[in-house]
């Protein structure tokens, strides 16, 4: 019973420390997010959110947040940035294509309608898998897109869940707006990372299993 009891007690420790590294990664991606007044450093902060969730899932050791996190953000700054912006151009297009083609009538329209907003879909699926790609592998940025692309319609069942933990994540937020400050950004990545870590690892071992090597090149931490 008493073995139990400090099983259980351990296993909450655990939570517990995870839930508060969550929480201070989340104020370290706002505070350097406005250190680059948004415009110019969201994207690196963002990066660097991913890259931190990233040694939390994988490692069981202590992870260094801060040095970690104030090390990728300066790395990637420049690359984080480039990259972002042309993620977030391409979503423009298609949010853009979506407003117009609802705007006018006609059944051309409505089938343009709809293409667009899948085409929106994909495109946020693609950000989805790509910045957990982005701080796991070198790769250029036309393998990102590729491989995320691929990786959307090889593993639909792990999209759906990265898209429906993020609308059960805004809903609980927009509940509970004071833990937005802790777990706006940081709750989000962490599932999103876990869920494409997973995928990964299911696809470097089909590869394995077929006696080949991995289609993704070295890691990139």
């Amino acid at each position: 019973m008493m073995m139990e009891t400090k099983g259980m007690l351990s296993g909450i420790y655990r939570v517990s420390e995870k839930v508060m590294l969550i929480a201070y990664t989340n104020i370290l991606w706002i505070i350097f997010s406005f250190l680059g007044l948004l415009l110019v450093g969201l994207m690196p902060a963002t990066a660097a959110m991913f890259a931190v969730m990233r040694k939390l899932i994988m490692e069981e050791e202590d992870v260094p947040i801060f040095s970690l996190f104030w090390k990728k953000y300066k790395e990637e700054f420049v690359k984080a940035n480039l990259y972002g912006y042309l993620l977030l151009l391409g979503i423009a297009v298609f949010l853009l294509d979506l407003i117009l083609f609802q705007s006018l009538d006609g059944w051309p329209f409505i089938f343009l309608s709809v293409l667009s907003a899948g085409l929106l879909l994909v495109s946020l699926a693609v950000v989805l898998y790509f910045i957990p790609l982005y701080v796991h592998y070198d790769l250029s940025f036309t393998q990102y897109i590729k491989t995320a692309f691929l990786l959307i319609f090889t593993h639909p069942i792990h999209t759906v869940i990265m898209f429906i933990s993020g609308v059960v994540i805004g809903f609980i937020l927009l509940l509970l707006p004071g833990s937005i400050f802790f777990f706006s950004g940081s709750l989000y990545c962490f599932i999103v990372t876990k869920t494409a870590l997973k995928v990964f690892a299911q696809v470097e071992e089909q590869k394995k299993v077929l006696g080949g090597e991995s289609q993704y090149g070295q890691y990139s931490i």
